[in-house]
């Protein structure tokens, strides 16, 4: 029965102190509503704090390449005013000219590197029929587009990889002796080789073997090597030299070559040390030609780069990994693991995961659009369709016989391989016919591309005609053709003052685009008999063509062109497109800082960041500080204020001379040297800032309240009814100095903010981002140097104001609660 009488006493007394609480609350928040000061502060943090807690929410919506704050570079174009503003004139022509060339590049894919060779050679020439000055970069960017849209080059990098590394694992074994004179190649035969290959054939049938090619610097080889076996026998070596430049029947030289070959090729069989190159097409269609490595080799190399990929998609999908064991591929699995990095480490495996879903999610769009819908979740077919399709695009350009020999080999060893080899051919071929066919329509000749080196320069200059035409159309009769037009006139570089362009934007303006340019917006009419005539020579070697037959059919369907309805809205549109376009794929570069717009409400930085974006992320850093620093600040200094009040003597006078030293104490200087011995982030900022405020002058003013309260009669009641020191201190003390320790803490906010902008702005802080560190970004850019502190307002004012308003915005509340803690302020 006294146990309930207590327990009932003690919910009395929590039913008393909370209605206390909510009495003396309804009090004092009357009194405060009465301070303007301290309601504007209240509002401004509690809009600064739901500024902070969206930020989780809008980056999540917005895209993170463009706007994460530290790494999002806004590289797009998307209006005209970007063009006419924004761009430099090395951008603007580099706009004009990279689209058509682009398409260019295309209608030459098939004809090999040596007619790539003479095209960039065409590009070169040009300048001197072009630019009024030499003007050595004034072409460069038709080198950079040739090589960058050359695909079976680049491909062949990524295939060279993949092969190299099967035949370093020892899991391709092919000798590279494809012709006689190899023998005196030291890349496939060594000496130690060729010693042995004179013991197993006599050195006439070498001489008669190696004599085509008599003047080969494989031969002068083999003949220094004869010599050097031969040092005491002067007639062999004679010998061996009179035969070599002798006359033989075509059987003889067939025959000799056969033998020495075979040899030769058991000689250095699968464990030679010679490397197998396919990085050009001559290079390529030797290995295709003379059968150097299986088909199923080529298949390998091509899904090599893949598996790794799928290795990483199959840590979080066990299917995957089982497929792939019951594959072909299985193989290629323990080489492709030895690739990846440490997958258990959380955020390796997270970069990892994104990068490989991209990776699939891309090919997988890629096979959509040449017909094919294929999951990778069917791992084997997947693969196989990916061979195919990488063994199309590596093989376009070695020669329609050689090519037409890789599809029957590859058509004999797997249908679903034949089947993506096909439909990425044919899709490159649709592009070839596109690209012949505008070609043909800007030069005013069918002959496309063997006319392009009789006509040498003419074909670089028509490339700028679609879109100076289209430009001029959506620009004409308005002072942004006026901007871009005297942008090229009043460049500064010789390279790009491009007279011609100007020229062309005049002649155009404001008439209707000429046909070219409809191919660069997917809707020109295209010649469709350029395309047949590519698969039936493609068609004339091979073994089964049915299902081109097939395909080309649906393609020719498909291939009839649309008419375009121009209007000036929609041309600026497209323009617009194109340029994006070029620019997010690094071709062209935006000029930031960009100032206030619809898609930045503040602005860009220098290196094209959203600043609102960075001023919403900082905004929770900057709150966390400010009050993390202020709690460890107002607890120490509670705890000694009260601790010194109450014990007085030695305790005392330690306490109070700490904290004069702290009052004089220079803190921003201390932070600044100790952030050279130490790597200084936020919570260790926090914690330091809340050291040096706790022992500092906010102990003296709560020791002198304390004070205050020690000789109440109440603390006396409870010391004579045998309360313990702690007792009184942490229930008595204390609870009565809180409201005066919490308004020093508000105080307290606006110092840590400050200081942290302070050694964000001296780059000190190792912080993602900060309003310091907004600061630094436009200093160290050069942007807050005399002229242009005003001309790059967006850049420091968002960043400044939201440091003045957070720190006022607490001090204000501060002072608000000051009139109702303080007892000399309070209102009565």
């Amino acid at each position: 029965m006294a146990q309930i009488n207590n327990n009932q006493a003690r919910e009395s007394i929590a039913k008393i102190k909370f209605k206390l609480f909510i009495k003396n609350f309804k009090k004092n928040w009357a009194l405060f509503r009465e301070s303007k000061m301290g309601m504007f502060g209240l509002w401004a943090i509690i809009a600064f704090g739901i500024f902070g807690a969206l930020s989780p929410i809008v980056l999540n919506i917005l895209d993170p390449n463009i706007y994460d704050p530290v790494t999002g570079l806004d590289s797009r174009i998307l209006s005209s005013k970007y063009i006419t503003d924004y761009l430099s004139t090395q951008n603007i022509v580099k706009g004009i000219e990279i689209p058509t060339a682009q398409i260019w590049v295309y209608s030459f894919m098939d004809k090999g590197e040596a007619f790539k060779t003479s095209m960039e050679n065409v590009a070169r020439n040009a300048q001197y029929d072009i630019m009024t000055t030499y003007a050595p970069d004034s072409m460069r960017h038709f080198l950079d587009t040739i090589a960058d849209s050359y695909i079976p080059a680049k491909e062949r990098l990524y295939f060279q990889n993949g092969l190299s590394e099967l035949i370093n694992a020892g899991l391709i074994k092919f000798s590279s002796i494809t012709s006689p004179k190899d023998v005196g190649n030291r890349d496939k035969f060594s000496f130690q080789n060729f010693s042995e290959l004179l013991q197993k054939i006599d050195h006439k049938t070498l001489a008669i073997a190696l004599s085509p090619y008599a003047d080969s610097d494989e031969v002068s080889r083999v003949q220094l090597w004869y010599r050097s076996l031969n040092r005491d026998n002067d007639q062999a070596v004679e010998e061996f030299n009179s035969a070599l430049f002798g006359q033989y029947s075509e059987d003889e030289l067939k025959q000799a070559q056969q033998k020495v070959i075979e040899i030769a090729k058991s000689i250095a069989g699968g464990d030679t040390a010679a490397q197998l190159y396919v990085q050009s097409d001559q290079q390529l269609a030797e290995v295709i030609e003379n059968e150097i490595v299986d088909v199923s080799d080529l298949v390998n190399s091509a899904v090599m780069r893949l598996i790794p990929e799928l290795l990483v998609l199959a840590r979080e999908d066990e299917k995957i990994l089982e497929q792939l064991k019951n594959s072909k591929f299985v193989n290629l699995i323990e080489m492709a693991e030895k690739k990846l990095s440490n997958l258990n480490d959380k955020n390796i495996f997270e970069q990892a995961y994104k990068k490989a879903k991209t990776e699939i999610e891309n090919i997988t769009n890629e096979m959509k659009s040449i017909g094919i819908d294929q999951s990778y979740e069917e791992v084997e077919k997947f693969l196989e369709l990916y061979a195919g399709m990488q063994l199309a695009k590596v093989s376009v350009d070695i020669g329609v016989n050689t090519r037409a020999k890789l599809e029957n080999q590859i058509a004999e060893y797997s249908d679903t391989v034949h089947v993506g080899f096909v439909y990425e051919l044919n899709d490159i071929f649709k592009k070839i016919a596109i690209a012949r066919t505008m070609m043909s329509k800007l030069l005013n000749d069918e002959n496309v591309p063997d006319a392009y080196e009789m006509l040498g320069s003419k074909v670089i200059k028509v490339l700028s005609d679609p879109v100076t035409s289209l430009m001029a159309y959506a620009f004409g009769g308005t002072n942004k053709l006026s901007k871009v037009t005297a942008n090229i006139e009043n460049s500064q570089l010789d390279d790009f003052k491009r007279i011609d362009i100007v020229d062309k934007l005049k002649k155009y303006e404001n008439k209707e685009p000429i046909e070219a340019a409809s191919f660069l917006i997917g809707e020109g009419d295209i010649n469709e008999y350029i395309y047949q005539r590519m698969v039936d020579e493609h068609k004339m070697s091979l073994n089964d063509a049915s299902k081109w037959d097939e395909i080309a059919t649906k393609t020719i369907s498909e291939l009839s062109g649309k008419k375009t309805s121009w209007s000036k809205e929609f041309a600026e549109k497209k323009l617009v497109e194109l340029f994006n376009t070029l620019s997010l794929t690094n071709k062209i570069g935006v000029g930031h800082p960009l100032p206030p717009s619809r898609w930045h409400w503040l602005g860009t930085d220098p290196v094209g960041r959203d600043i609102f974006v960075q001023l919403m992320v900082s905004t929770p850093s900057e709150f966390v500080l400010g009050v993390l620093a202020a709690l460890i600040t107002v607890v120490i200094g509670t705890i000694i204020g009260t601790a010194a009040a109450y014990y007085g003597g030695v305790v005392d006078v330690i306490f109070m001379r700490i904290a004069d030293i702290m009052m004089l104490f220079p803190s921003t200087a201390f932070l600044i040297v100790l952030s050279g011995f130490m790597t200084m982030n936020l919570f260790k900022l926090a914690l330091i800032l809340g050291l040096l405020g706790g022992f500092g002058g906010i102990t003296l003013v709560l020791k002198a309240q304390a004070l205050t309260i020690k000789v109440k009669p109440y603390i006396d009641a409870a010391r004579v009814s045998g309360g313990s020191h702690g007792y009184i201190i942490f229930n008595h003390i204390i609870p009565n100095v809180m409201p005066l320790s919490f308004l020093y803490m508000m105080f307290n906010v606006t110092g840590a903010v400050f200081s942290e902008a302070v050694l964000s702005f001296f780059g000190l802080m190792k912080v993602r981002m900060s309003w310091g560190l907004m600061i630094n970004t436009v200093w160290s850019s050069g942007y807050l140097g005399s002229g242009n502190i005003g001309a790059y307002w967006w850049m420091w004012v968002p960043a400044g104001g939201a440091i003045t308003l957070l720190c006022s915005a607490f001090y204000f509340l501060g002072r608000g609660l000051e009139e109702i803690v303080n007892p000399r302020l309070r209102k009565r």
